[in-house]
């Protein structure tokens, strides 16, 4: 898989409600105890997603194996690789049609990009596609191209149809896109599937109509659980306000769990939709570091099952292998 596809469903997989998985790790920093060893547990955000990390007692973990102490060294803020089975996934795909795509990528880069991400997202993700503004002679914020659960065919057929359209002469309603999309689209897919946008625009939010502000989209997006991926093709000479845009960008990325991708050109694309793919893939945790201690040793390869418990938050088992 290309770099660019990699980076993608990585931005994906970072969804709220998946249960954990635990990556464990010897951490030799100098000679040891040969009864005591430091491993690693990731604890998944979503299972505590009101967990002060700055707690002290935060976490709280015991040993099921017996004749095993445990100690909690510390923890960091991570991210790590969601396991197969919860890469269950509903994206929608907010394609900006604006004309001033005209100029920022006039040899049309992005379809082919476009496509190339519907075809390495993974196969049992229910996907839509809808593009904003209408391209209808009268003014609405979307056009649905392919509803929720679309084969990937069809998905490549529509965004066909894109290419070989007109552009938008109605703005760029971001906002309402997101505002009135997501409960349309989003709300009613299956509530063990995580809910995704990756929405990509050129620029600012602009629209003909009235327009939602970014404080109500994220409000909808939290209410229905959904994670925003921003693909931002441009720079500070084709977007004006291209740092305040960043910035507004990642706001909202930052408080769903998502990500704002970057692309200064368009032959950049590939890569950037790639970065997306990524975030599909990974997954924010509390990453604990733990001394166990044993009489008489471990031995090599020998298993250890920890409770881990955080405040406010699901009880995990971790099997640790040393």
């Amino acid at each position: 898989m290309k770099l660019w596809v990699g980076t993608i469903l990585g931005a994906i997989l970072l969804c709220s409600g998946c249960a954990p998985r635990y990556q464990v790790h010897s951490l030799p920093a100098a000679p040891r105890p040969s009864n005591e060893r430091v491993v690693t547990v990731d604890y998944f955000k979503s299972d505590a997603p009101r967990l002060e990390a700055d707690n002290p007692n935060a976490f709280t973990v015991t040993s099921i194996t017996p004749n095993v102490q445990v100690e909690i060294v510390g923890w960091k803020e991570a991210k790590a690789r969601r396991p197969a089975q919860q890469r269950r996934m509903s994206i929608l795909i907010a394609w900006d049609q604006s004309a001033s795509l005209g100029v920022t990528d006039p040899t049309m880069r992005r379809f082919e990009a476009g496509e190339r991400l519907i075809q390495d997202l993974p196969s049992d993700a229910r996907v839509g596609l809808v593009n904003f503004a209408s391209l209808g002679m009268g003014y609405a914020d979307y056009d649905v191209r392919a509803p929720m659960g679309s084969p990937k065919p069809q998905l490549q057929h529509a965004l066909n149809l894109l290419q070989r359209s007109e552009f938008s002469f109605h703005g760029t309603p971001i906002w309402n896109t997101l505002y009135y999309g997501i409960p349309e689209l989003l709300a009613s897919e299956p509530a063990d599937r995580e809910r995704l946008v990756i929405l990509f625009t050129d620029g600012q939010n602009e629209t003909a109509g009235i327009s939602r502000t970014e404080h109500e989209a994220l409000q909808i997006a939290q209410q229905y659980r959904v994670r925003l991926i921003f693909v931002l093709l441009g720079n500070a000479e084709t977007i004006p306000t291209y740092h305040q845009v960043v910035r507004t960008l990642k706001y909202l990325a930052d408080a769903t769990g998502g990500a704002v991708i970057a692309a200064d050109e368009a032959q950049d694309l590939n890569e950037a939709f790639g970065a997306a793919l990524d975030t599909l893939e990974y997954v924010p945790v509390h990453r604990l570091h733990l001394r166990v201690r044993k009489a008489g040793g471990f031995r090599r390869g020998e298993t250890v099952r920890l409770r881990v418990q955080a405040v406010g938050g699901k009880e995990r088992v971790a099997t640790v292998r040393l």
